[in-house]
């Protein structure tokens, strides 16, 4: 379906995740994607990284959640886990004891794709949330991506599903 233009590539990002409000970040991907030439972005992989921005050590504290998720498109909230948008998800639960549970889809949803998810969107959003105000909570998104070429059929599927959603 898709042939590598690029070699494989991270895009790194953080975002403040320390309020209960949801917290955002675009990221612009219309570098990687150009309709004329059906040039879109793979998403390999995604990994979440919690941690304390003033001490860039892992984050400490009791009975907090905290949730991201990377969204094709623009989003200013979290969404249902299910919204076709969704590309990743990640968490971490902090128990009253400081005992930190963490869990991320490394491996985002391909949608029949081999290989990863094929973005034809020119952003893409981190959103994420605290269920209680955490001073310097951040979470660090690394993505591992790379360009591809598709051909007219599948770049049009592609964009027909996006316009879709």
């Amino acid at each position: 379906m898709a042939k590598a233009k690029t070699a494989t590539f991270f895009i790194r990002r953080k975002l403040d995740i320390s309020a209960t409000t949801a917290a955002t970040l675009t990221i612009d991907t219309s570098a990687y994607v150009d309709p004329a030439d059906r040039q879109g972005l793979m998403i390999e992989e995604v990994d979440y990284v919690f941690f304390d921005s003033s001490n860039k050590l892992p984050y400490e504290t009791t009975t907090r959640q905290y949730a991201v998720q990377l969204l094709a498109g623009g989003f200013t909230e979290l969404q249902d886990y299910d919204n076709e948008d969704l590309i990743s998800s990640g968490g971490m639960v902090m128990s009253s004891t400081y005992q930190p549970s963490k869990d991320a889809d490394v491996y985002p949803d391909a949608l029949a794709t081999p290989g990863g998810r094929i973005l034809v969107d020119d952003q893409m959003t981190l959103v994420g949330k605290s269920s209680d105000t955490s001073a310097n909570m951040s979470v660090a998104v690394l993505i591992k991506a790379k360009v591809v070429s598709l051909s007219n059929k599948d770049y049009m599927a592609l964009a027909l599903q996006t316009v879709a959603n």
